[in-house]
Formats: structure tokens, sequence, C-alpha cells
């Protein structure tokens, strides 16, 4: 009995005092990471349902119910885009096949949590590349300059104005035909019937994938989103489009984040 005391005791105290999960992989964490300007960094990729999934597990086992409320994915968003419930609904959040997709259907709550998480794990390490860091959504002007890859011309993240590559190959995942309700994807076969997975398409020069299209990206400023959906057309792939969503809204299942890195103390 006192054996089964002293653990959990010291689990609880290192969870207070910030310990890593074992879990969580900070040299992964860091190769996800690239410079944009000084001191600050952004995620090649769009968080992952795989990504969400360790976090919701890491508040279960500690017991953080109060987080894990806010934190919940509201899968019932898919089934707006059907009579019957949508097949999503059951397996875009829990299947294995789609670890490697963003999630969505989280709030702006949610995905702030997750970011104080990632700094809380972060920090906690002990053979990281910086001493203090901050995980945290970006402005609209920090998502901007990750999008534009050092081009301040640029309209979209990628070079010139067309949505096909050379092959004919599509460039993001985005609503191409206005009757065609899943997205460019199924218009163009790249086996794509809603979202695509985080490292899909091409990245742009600073080496970030999908910064237009898949989901739309939460910023900063509540409310608000950057980049455009596989729900979205052309013009809201435009670097300069901003989105806008409410609380309870279709377009959840069309919403995800990503996260940059604040450089605290080297």
């Amino acid at each position: 009995m006192k054996h089964v005391f002293l653990t959990l005791l010291l689990s609880a105290i290192g969870f207070l005092s910030g310990a890593q999960n074992a879990n969580f992989d900070l040299k992964k964490t860091e190769k996800t990471l690239v410079k944009i300007s000084d001191g600050l960094y952004a995620s090649k990729f769009e968080v992952s349902n795989k990504q969400y999934a360790d976090f919701l597990n890491y508040l279960k086992q500690n017991n953080q119910t109060e987080k894990l409320n806010i934190a919940q994915v509201d899968s019932a968003n898919w089934n707006v885009f059907s009579n019957n419930e949508n097949p999503f609904t059951k397996y875009y959040h829990a299947h294995p096949a789609y670890n490697n997709y963003p999630i969505v259907n989280i709030s702006y709550e949610a995905a702030n949590l997750y970011c104080d998480w990632l700094t809380e794990q972060y920090n906690a390490g002990k053979k990281k590349k910086y001493r203090k860091v901050k995980f945290r959504l970006p402005t609209e002007e920090e998502w901007m300059i990750a999008a534009k890859g050092g081009n301040q011309e640029a309209i979209y993240p990628w070079e010139g104005n067309d949505f096909l590559s050379k092959n004919g190959e599509p460039r993001c995942n985005l609503k191409a035909d206005p009757n065609n309700k899943y997205g460019n994807a199924s218009r163009y076969g790249d086996n794509a019937d809603v979202t695509a997975p985080v490292n899909s398409y091409w990245p742009n020069a600073f080496g970030i994938f999908n910064m237009s299209g898949n989901v739309s990206e939460m910023i900063s400023f509540k409310g608000k989103t950057k980049g455009g959906s596989w729900m979205d057309g052309q013009e809201a792939m435009k670097i300069e489009s901003v989105g806008e969503y409410a609380d309870k809204d279709r377009n959840r299942a069309a919403i995800g984040f990503r996260y940059f890195m604040e450089i605290i103390e080297k």
C-alpha cells in the first residue's frame, strides 16, 4: 500500500512540476519546425489526429477533467454533410488510417490548450535545443510570413497563380467544383474524400505543407482563420484571404490549426 501511495504521489508531483510525458518525442517535435523569422518557428504540418490523441490521452491519464472537457472533439459536426450518420463521425478521429490527417472539430480554446501542453512538454525536456519556448497559435501577420515563404509578392504559397502543377496535379486541397462537396480531391482522383494527410501536396519555399487548402487554420485572433480548406474555393486560397467561424458551425469539419514556436530563452 505504501509503495502504491508513493508511486501516485511522485506521479502527481511530476505532473504539477511540468514533468515530460514519456510518450512525448522532443526531437521529433523539433524536426517538424522551420524558422520563419528571428526567434520564431512554424510547424511544417497541420496538427494531426495522432498528435491530438496523444494530448487527450495525457489529460485522461492525469485526470485533467476540466481541460479534457474543453479539448474534446465534436465528431457530430461531420453529420451536416449527410442525411444519415456520416462514416467520418465514427472513423475520422478514431481509426488508425486517419492518424496522419489533420485534427478538426475542436474549439479555439482546445487548440490553445494543446499549445500550452506542448509548451509544457518541451520545456520539461532535458536534451532540447532551446532552454525555454512557447508554442502558440500565430498572429495573422506571422501566418502570412510563413505562407509567403520569403516571397513578399506571393499570392499563393506556391510559385505562380496556377492551381495545377505542370503535370496537371492539384497544388492544394480545395473545392474546385461548386457541385462537388468533397473538394478537388475527388474531382482529380488523388484519394482524399475530404481532408488529405498533413504532408500532402508540395511544401512552400520554407518547407511548410498545406498553407492553403486542406483545413482552414486558426490564428491567435479568435473566430478568424487563414488558408482556406477543402470546402472553400480559389479565392479563399489566397494568402491575404481571411476566414471566419462561429462556435457551432458546419465549417468545424474543415478547421484545424498548426503550432508556431516562439523562443523565450536560448
